[in-house]
């Protein structure tokens, strides 16, 4: 073995140039699957933890076609109202219903503007879920307080050329609000982007008293969160005579999302495989040259005894040897491109954003690699092993 492995790096030294090549289209394809299916395993991990936050004892009770994370309700939507809210109270097993406005405002802070997302909520609502809002200076507001804002991370930081800070006065629709706290990053842009206040407040500064765009229920026990939710969508069903809107569990929302993620991370996957497929094409037309060029140095190997085994090993040994170079070199490469696209992730949707490269995708791609710079080198190398000693030495 040590006589093949010295005789196959020879060989691939004295072509360097043609070496480096077939190398770089290895290195580029692995590093390209390993790049592109981080980002899917990453969007992966990272929606679950915040869902892992959120704790598996809440449902979430939302207009048909929106989101919770960020944003408003459809623009054709009835919203709910206290009367939904107080009923849904009611229901046996409910322990808390906090209710949620949501909408988009023009903010201005020292003669700057932009348009905002603003979130209505209760104290209640953010003590249920301190586990996702850190204050990072000054405090959460009360609920009878009438000019008083909390802004999230973004807000504060990085959309107004200038840094706000507690005590500050921002305006809102017009009227004025004072900050009294801001918050630690939480992640995920849509709440990282949003200023809460007072739910009184919001529906009077938006002239929507009476409306709720969505309802949070807290359940007295996880292992009651799907009858709870049963009977919540048979209730509103009953009273708003139309399914409107969506009731689902923590236990739902993580199914949702992992099919999505895992859809997306199969198709980057793919996508990517094929770059690694390129990359074995450039492989075999490499050692299709390579024996092209060598049917001499074939010819006399075995003339001196090499059989038509040996032959075969040493062209599959040079395949598998630039197989392993340029897959842990791309796999090298692959793990500083996903840090890469993590930092920029980070900076324009949030710091919950990231990539994830674990041993199964390291394993799975080596082996994808290795296979593909085979099957890629099988035909060069049987070719090669199948010439005939007297023609091979009649070759200029």
């Amino acid at each position: 073995m040590e006589e093949y492995i010295k005789f196959v790096f020879h060989s691939l030294s004295q072509r360097k140039i043609r070496t480096f090549l077939t190398l770089l289209g290895m290195i580029i394809g692995v590093a390209v699957i390993i790049a592109m299916v981080s980002i899917g395993k990453g969007m992966d991990a990272s929606i679950k933890e915040q869902l892992e936050k959120m704790g598996g004892d809440k449902i979430t009770i939302l207009p048909a076609g929106a989101t919770m994370f960020g944003g408003g309700p459809p623009k054709e939507y009835v919203p709910f109202t206290v009367k939904e809210l107080e009923e849904i109270k009611r229901i046996p097993g409910v322990k808390n219903a906090v209710p949620y406005l949501m909408r988009s405002a023009v903010v201005k802070f020292r003669g700057e503007e932009k348009e905002i997302y603003i979130a209505g909520g209760t104290r209640k609502g953010y003590d249920i879920f301190q586990a996702f809002y850190t204050v990072k200076e000054g405090r959460i507001f009360r609920d009878d307080e009438t000019n008083a804002v909390v802004l999230g991370y973004r807000v504060w930081k990085d959309e107004f050329e200038n840094e706000i800070r507690v005590g500050d006065t921002i305006e809102i629709q017009g009227k004025k609000f004072r900050v009294v706290g801001l918050l630690e990053e939480i992640g995920n842009r849509g709440d990282d982007a949003t200023i809460y206040l007072p739910l009184k407040t919001a529906q009077k500064l938006f002239n929507a008293e009476n409306e709720i765009h969505m309802i949070i229920v807290v359940t007295r026990s996880e292992d009651m969160v799907r009858e709870v939710a049963k009977k919540i969508e048979d209730r509103l069903e009953k009273f708003r005579r139309v399914k409107d809107f969506e009731v689902i569990t923590s236990e739902e929302m993580a199914k949702q999302v992992s099919q999505v993620t895992s859809t997306i991370t199969f198709v980057l996957g793919g996508i990517a495989s094929v770059s690694l497929i390129v990359g074995g094409i450039i492989i075999m037309n490499t050692m299709l040259m390579n024996v092209l060029e060598r049917t001499r140095e074939i010819g006399i190997m075995k003339a001196t005894g090499a059989s038509n085994k040996w032959i075969l090993g040493i062209f599959l040994l040079e395949t598998c040897v630039l197989c392993l170079i340029g897959g842990g070199m791309g796999i090298s490469f692959g793990y500083l491109i996903s840090k890469i696209i993590e930092k920029i992730g980070q900076y324009y949707i949030g710091g919950a954003f990231r990539t994830l490269i674990d041993i199964k995708l390291v394993s799975l791609t080596s082996i994808f690699s290795i296979f593909v710079g085979i099957i890629s080198g099988a035909y060069p190398a049987y070719k090669a092993s199948k010439l005939d000693p007297v023609e091979a030495l009649r070759y200029e």
